[in-house]
């Protein structure tokens, strides 16, 4: 690697790192003083930075708690989904890659607590949805890439809100302060009545 490229990468470890510190910082104070008590100073100077650079990345405190990056779930999900097995139908590979972004995020160590802030705190949803809204568009292009159609053609987007309407649904049911509460296993009982047509129980 030539200099200039090592260069480069190291600025973008060091940018990643400056983000997640302000992130882990604003999880932890809104968690331990709740989010009407925290300031963005109050951030900065748990994670180290001044203000100049908390707006360097980040628009207000809200969005510093609600930060998402798609690396933390594995990249793309459309990415995901196509890439998943030729031989899996499009509801099977959107479940694998929704499962193995989940799985990935459980492992992130304030995945959990995100979760929790936005149950405790109704105000940060519409926020959080605003996420939801870009997956659900993604497992629709990746829905659409593997079946040769576009994602605005009805059968990508109706997978799309299907599949993403159990995940919320599992989500919604599981607790995260909760270790007992399994995820993954709510993730893939949803998955199965989709695919199996809803039977009544």
């Amino acid at each position: 690697m030539s200099s200039v490229g090592a260069d480069v990468g190291l600025r973008e470890r060091k940018k990643q790192q400056t983000r997640e510190a302000l992130h882990r910082a604003a999880i932890h104070l809104y968690l331990e003083r709740g989010p009407d008590s925290v300031t963005v100073n109050d951030i900065c100077a748990t994670a180290g930075v001044s203000r100049r650079t908390f707006f360097n990345y980040f628009d207000s405190k809200d969005d510093a708690v609600l930060d998402w990056n798609e690396e933390q779930s594995g990249g793309s999900l459309a990415e995901r989904i196509v890439a998943r097995p030729a031989d899996a139908d499009p509801l099977q590979a959107v479940h694998q890659a929704i499962r193995a972004g989940i799985r990935r995020l459980l492992e992130h160590p304030t995945w959990r607590e995100r979760q929790q802030l936005v149950r405790q705190n109704p105000r940060l949803a519409p926020m959080a949805f605003a996420n939801n809204r870009r997956t659900q568009a993604s497992i629709a292009e990746g829905v659409a890439r593997r079946t040769g159609l576009t994602a605005d053609d009805l059968y990508p987007r109706a997978l799309a809100g299907a599949a993403h309407a159990v995940t919320r649904t599992a989500l919604a049911q599981w607790n995260p302060e909760d270790p007992g509460s399994e995820l993954l296993a709510i993730l893939d009982t949803s998955f199965e009545m989709l695919a199996s047509g809803f039977p009544a129980p």
